[in-house]
């Protein structure tokens, strides 16, 4: 018949001599500190910041699919909650700590699958998948399907000028960022935001699918997914122009 488990004299005096020993290098009267030093403090606000950033992103993302969250809010707030994480994530120090995002989840336990999945892509929803606006005054039951012209005018021509100007900024971000690669420019935080304000443009003169486009939300998710010194590699940056050059083409296609 098995005995119960029962400590040992040498066990047991072991356990009370760690346990005295533990205790007589932990200063009881003092508040306990995840820092020491103002760099070691700086770093733990800095990852708690990273978490706040996913907990309300993860909240607006539902608030957006929810539809309780306009587009253009839901763009904005999206906009900046992913600058934050990056530009938080450029400290070298940070960076170091907070690994990938796989890992900053595993380390604290996070479950926020549709921020995390935003963070991924690093572009609001209305960027990847645009939406056309919908006028304030029309309700949604009655509105009819919205135009992929890009070029629209109304009575006034206000809106065949903003159109215009809208297209002529897509024209020149489309110029610029082959501009870019031509002059060597290879690296996450030279290429991401020049491709990035890209998309944006695009999407303000149409909502339209164009041939290329697709290839355009694929190399900002590629160039996401790298750290802000990471750099592409010559055959990368080729096919990159390549890319680009070929979806500058079919914008200006569905210009005439």
């Amino acid at each position: 018949m098995s005995q119960p488990y029962a400590p040992t004299a040498y066990s047991s005096t072991a356990s009370f001599s760690a346990t005295t020993s533990l205790r007589s290098r932990i200063p009881l009267d003092e508040e306990a500190r995840l820092y020491r030093t103002s760099a070691q403090r700086d770093l733990y606000e800095s990852l708690a910041e990273i978490y706040a950033i996913i907990v309300t992103l993860d909240f607006v993302e539902k608030a957006y699919v929810k539809d309780t969250l306009p587009q253009a809010e839901y763009t904005a707030i999206c906009n900046r909650l992913l600058a934050q994480y990056a530009t938080i994530l450029r400290s070298p120090q940070v960076a170091a700590e907070f690994g990938d995002l796989d890992t900053f989840r595993q380390a604290y336990d996070i479950e926020y699958p549709s921020a995390i999945s935003r963070l991924r892509i690093g572009i609001p929803a209305t960027v990847e998948n645009p939406v056309a606006s919908q006028p304030a005054h029309q309700s949604s039951f009655t509105q009819s399907a919205p135009s992929h012209t890009p070029m629209q005018s109304n009575s006034t021509g206000g809106s065949a000028a903003a159109s215009a100007r809208a297209a002529a900024d897509a024209t020149g971000n489309f110029i610029t960022f082959m501009d870019a690669l031509k002059l060597n420019y290879k690296a996450k935080d030279q290429l991401h935001p020049l491709l990035g304000e890209l998309m944006t443009s695009l999407n303000a003169v149409t909502t339209r699918d164009f041939d290329g486009r697709a290839k355009i939300i694929e190399w900002l998710i590629k160039l996401n997914a790298m750290k802000a010194t990471d750099e592409i590699t010559d055959e990368q940056a080729r096919q990159l122009l390549f890319d680009i050059d070929h979806a500058y083409k079919a914008f200006y296609k569905i210009l005439e």
